[in-house]
């Protein structure tokens, strides 16, 4: 299924209702952003930062409390923390394309020596990889590395399309966690692909529904849900046989974020 499919658009409008757009208005309101970033919502990024670095397996210790077990929240470092800011400014102030894309994730890499440290961009991946659950088996494999430039470069070009078209939020918000979902499922890079793929689905909202969702606190939102997360995403045990069929439940977790005021 290609981002730009509006196949199930109609059941995941039945599902949000007539609430997505009041909720993307009240949060709007609450959340008002100039041209330029300032102090606070420079606040407002540092803390959603913590989060973003605790999505790709950061937060995999586990404490048992009262017989029940819960996630540690991992405290970035300083330069992981300044990293990631880099990363929403680039969002932030550019126009969503392929090449921005690839230098707002050489922030988010854990290679910053050598040529990625000079050129500000992290090619996609040139070998296998597969997704393991907690108890070590194979869930999900994605698609063999020499696949994963056209694929990726597909996902950008409907995502321009999408740019130039008018759309209603909550077409909108539909192709955002779409675009998203799409990512997840190619892999395309070695490590950090859901910081990346979180950061893409919001500068997607942002390009299209103003520069305050970019502080749209979705990091925060599929941390405090990522079983649930990860389940969602698993559409197919391989990219081969994904069945779209199965996407509508990731879909509406994104809208779920626009309810979160305590970042």
């Amino acid at each position: 299924m290609d981002v730009a499919d509006k196949k199930y658009f109609m059941k995941f409008n039945d599902a949000t209702g007539r609430k997505l757009r009041p909720l993307a208005n009240a949060f709007e309101e609450d959340f008002k952003t100039g041209s330029d970033l300032d102090e606070a919502d420079n606040d407002i990024l540092m803390s959603l930062a913590f989060y973003l670095w605790n999505l790709d397996g950061k937060a995999d210790v586990i404490r048992e409390k009262s017989g029940e077990k819960e996630a540690v929240l991992y405290e970035p470092t300083v330069d992981e923390i300044e990293r990631a800011m880099s990363a929403y400014h680039v969002a932030f102030e550019k126009e969503l394309t392929e090449k921005n894309f690839h230098e707002a994730v050489h922030y988010l890499s854990d290679i910053l020596s050598g040529p990625n440290k000079k050129t500000p961009r992290v090619e996609y991946r040139r070998v296998p990889v597969a997704i393991f659950n907690g108890r070590g088996k194979r869930v999900y494999t994605p698609p063999e590395p020499e696949y994963v430039g056209a694929l990726m470069a597909s996902v950008f070009n409907q995502t321009v399309l999408l740019l130039k078209q008018d759309l209603s939020v909550s077409e909108i918000f539909y192709h955002a966690a779409l675009i998203h979902l799409k990512v997840i499922q190619i892999h395309p890079f070695i490590k950090n692909n859901v910081k990346a793929t979180v950061l893409l689905e919001k500068w997607f909202l942002k390009e299209k529904l103003g520069n305050c969702f970019i502080k749209l606190p979705s990091e925060k939102y599929y941390f405090e849900n990522k079983d649930r997360y990860n389940v969602n995403t698993l559409t197919g045990s391989a990219f081969n046989n994904i069945d779209d069929d199965r996407c509508l439940p990731f879909l509406l977790m994104l809208p779920e974020s626009l309810k979160i005021r305590d970042i």
